[in-house]
């Protein structure tokens, strides 16, 4: 079994969506105890680095990323540099159903720069309608929204409204070519903070190649 981190390492420096603030702030707390050390977060957005958004994001009675069921699906990736991302892309890749649906278009190169939240790539809503109907069991990409920053969110509310969640800023997709073109089985473990009337939360997404 080989593990590949496909999550952003997240530090005081990082920018959350849409790339107007910092995500997270931390402060080091000194106490008593010789050689302890002891942190807390004064600010944490749950849609910094790579992160997750649960039904309720945009759906008023949606699951919460306390009640997101734990699964490990076996997923598949499709590479592309196309923006928006069309629906055509799936033709051809029958069995999506229950697998978690990764999109990776080398957008992960701005990472850490405010130009990842400037021109990304996106889902089209007919590839978010196409989703759907394959019945997939999660969407992720390597940039930091699937919708653009002006709109009316469409791939967020007509996956979300299925029940599916959503991974945003994936990282090292590439590296799971070489695995997927073997016919290795390949699986994603990415579970939130169990963070109940949360909408979001950070993820650590990992891959395992069995």
């Amino acid at each position: 079994m080989k593990l590949i981190d496909l999550s952003l390492p997240v530090n005081d420096a990082s920018l959350s969506y849409p790339g107007t603030s910092t995500g997270i702030a931390l402060e080091r707390i000194p106490f008593s105890i010789p050689g302890g050390t002891l942190s807390r977060f004064t600010h944490l957005d749950p849609h910094c680095g790579t992160h997750l958004d649960a039904p309720l994001h945009f759906i008023q009675e949606g699951t919460d990323v306390a009640s997101v069921p734990l699964v490990l699906p076996e997923l598949v990736v499709f590479y592309t540099t196309a923006n928006p991302i069309p629906a055509d892309l799936l033709d051809g890749s029958p069995g999506l159903v229950g697998k978690a649906v990764l999109f990776s278009t080398g957008w992960e190169k701005h990472a850490g720069t405010k130009g990842f939240f400037e021109g990304y790539p996106t889902l089209s809503s007919q590839l978010a309608e196409a989703l759907v109907a394959r019945g997939v069991a999660l969407v992720g990409l390597d940039s930091p929204s699937v919708d653009p920053a002006v709109g009316d969110y469409a791939a967020h509310r007509l996956i979300l409204a299925a029940g599916i969640p959503i991974i945003e800023g994936l990282v090292n997709l590439p590296e799971l070519l070489p695995y997927l073109e073997a016919h290795r089985t390949v699986r994603l473990s990415a579970f939130p903070l169990r963070i109940q009337g949360m909408e979001g939360s950070p993820v650590r997404a990992v891959a395992i190649v069995d």
